[in-house]
């Protein structure tokens, strides 16, 4: 990776370094199409990207803004392609993140927090109030790059069993909610079973981020 990071603007212009980006960030099972991205920009969405030296995009954040008034996390839709897919309505509040990527050589520096944090605050910019992200749970089922925990599996398994939600100390079994969570304060507040289910490492769950901006 050549020089510092510098966050920028993603449109649809940009849709080669997009998609270029896609192909290394994310498993091939949970890679966006290149009309599905086209499609989100024609909605209102947003996308930053961290730039590099050379001009490469070696990470970025999808982002939209939605009706989630209290906020109310049950009318969360409840697959991720609704979630992504979801006009900007005018009276929209909540800010909601989703396709968050990072190519392997830019991993465990400063990307992360770059884009996460350029992302809140163009959510305050727009006078929004609260912001969601559904956060993966690559440890219940294991991927090359997470380790299965059975801990978190436990956590599932009793939640299934009697419906309580876990404690917030539970999901920091994971290592990504673990990151999200050190880099933004988040709560964690819904589980999202079916979410997702071409993501065969978190077995189609999501985990609902929350925080007020």
């Amino acid at each position: 990776m050549n020089g510092p990071l510098k966050i920028v603007p993603l449109g649809a212009g940009d849709i080669e370094r997009i998609m270029e980006l896609e192909t290394t960030a994310f498993d091939v099972s949970i890679q966006a199409e290149r009309s599905t991205i086209l499609h989100r920009f024609d909605l209102g969405h947003r996308m930053f990207g961290a730039e590099d030296g050379a001009g490469r995009i070696v990470g970025s954040i999808g982002f939209s803004a939605m009706t989630l008034k209290g906020p109310d996390f049950d009318t969360l839709p409840a697959t991720f392609k609704e979630y992504s897919t979801q006009p900007v309505p005018d009276d929209a509040e909540t800010l909601c993140l989703y396709s968050f990527g990072i190519a392997p050589a830019a991993r465990g520096k400063s990307c992360a927090r770059l884009l996460i944090d350029a992302a809140l605050e163009d959510g305050r910019r727009q006078g929004l109030r609260d912001g969601v992200a559904d956060g993966p749970l690559p440890s219940l089922a294991g991927s090359d790059q997470v380790r299965p925990r059975p801990g978190v599996r436990s956590m599932i398994e009793r939640y299934l069993e009697t419906g309580q939600f876990p404690e917030q100390d539970a999901f920091l079994q994971d290592p990504v909610l673990a990151l999200y969570h050190r880099l933004t304060g988040c709560r964690f507040v819904k589980l999202l079973p079916d979410f997702l289910p071409e993501d065969t490492a978190s077995a189609g769950w999501r985990v609902l981020l929350h925080r007020q901006l």
